[in-house]
């Protein structure tokens, strides 16, 4: 009887609408960059103690996403960001999800945890290889040899799975829309999960007891639990996230403030800018995949600027702060 009223407890739950599923996504993209933020500050201040987390940031990570997630999915079916939006996973199926009780069968269980923590980490890593290999395609280092050709053949075969995976992440939210399909995103898909609200648990103990008891002076009966101590820091984890979004905000604010104020005077041509128009400042030869750095206005060949402003931070000419991301392509016939 406890596993068929759970499974109709389950089954009967309300469905996620997709700004709800759309928060848990943008929730747990953001997690990873606040603590790097967090670990690139601290290996700044103290290089001897904490340069080595810099370093190892990415297995760091993975460890302590892999714990986190092996939790949520453990105790409450659910990753941490879809758990903080007060999200459950359930299977599809009315007779997997019978069987298995209030808890995701162990094979969806480790198929979740894989999609979740490893999938990511490694797409990762092979983005980081195909960024570099690209920029050496653009920039035209890679010749005819056999490993060139494989690493041209990888460059292209990302893309297109890039693509593909992209178009059927869409497809899939297009049919969770319309209501044509169960799942709203592509791996609860492939995993054969949706998303469902879940059902309110009132716990045995609870802190609102523990002090009442104090004010009643029934010393004996105020005990703390490990399940309360347990809630306080996953409490303290979800409104720490919050607080990460919030940040996250403020931090996108910045731009707007700034279109706000009058556009600078142009920058006075210099003996410099004679030296090198229509030529790289850094490599001194004709401009390959021009690109200019807005701060400044000087264009560079992209992969000479790129590489400077992700290790340097700044403009290489006039040393204004820059960053990757400010870089724009320039479509010319050089």
């Amino acid at each position: 009887m406890a596993v068929y009223a759970a499974h109709l407890t389950r089954t009967l739950q309300g469905t996620p609408s997709v700004f709800q599923v759309a928060a848990q996504e943008a929730l747990g993209a953001t997690v990873k960059p606040a603590l790097r933020k967090l670990i690139e500050y601290l290996a700044e201040i103290y290089p001897n103690k904490c340069g080595w987390c810099e370093r190892w940031y990415d297995e760091l990570y993975l460890l302590l996403d892999l714990s986190l997630q092996y939790h949520y999915l453990k105790h409450y079916a659910a990753s941490f960001s879809e758990c903080f939006y007060g999200l459950v996973r359930v299977p599809i199926s009315p007779s997997t999800e019978f069987s298995s009780g209030p808890r995701l069968p162990h094979d969806l269980e480790r198929a979740s945890l894989a999609l979740l923590v490893l999938l990511p980490y490694f797409r990762e890593k092979i983005e980081k290889i195909m960024d570099r290999w690209r920029e050496d395609l653009e920039d035209g280092r890679l010749g005819k040899s056999k490993t060139d050709k494989v690493r041209k053949a990888a460059v292209k075969l990302h893309s297109i799975i890039h693509f593909v995976s992209e178009s059927c992440k869409l497809i899939v939210l297009a049919r969770y829309l319309t209501g044509q399909g169960e799942a709203p995103t592509l791996s609860l898909q492939l995993l054969g999960l949706t998303l469902r609200e879940a059902p309110v648990e009132e716990p045995d103990d609870t802190w609102s007891d523990f002090f009442k008891s104090i004010r009643a002076g029934q010393f004996e009966s105020a005990a703390v639990t490990f399940p309360m101590v347990w809630s306080a820091c996953s409490s303290l984890a979800e409104y720490g996230a919050f607080a990460v979004q919030l940040l996250r905000w403020w931090d996108a604010r910045s731009p707007l403030a700034l279109a706000r104020l009058p556009a600078p005077p142009p920058p006075e041509k210099d003996e410099r800018s004679a030296r090198v128009s229509n030529l790289c400042p850094l490599c001194r030869q004709r401009w390959r995949s021009p690109t200019v750095l807005p701060v400044s206005g000087y264009v560079f060949c992209y992969t000479c600027v790129s590489r400077h402003v992700r290790a340097e931070g700044r403009c290489p000419v006039t040393r204004a702060p820059a960053a990757a991301a400010d870089l724009r392509r320039l479509y010319l016939d050089v």
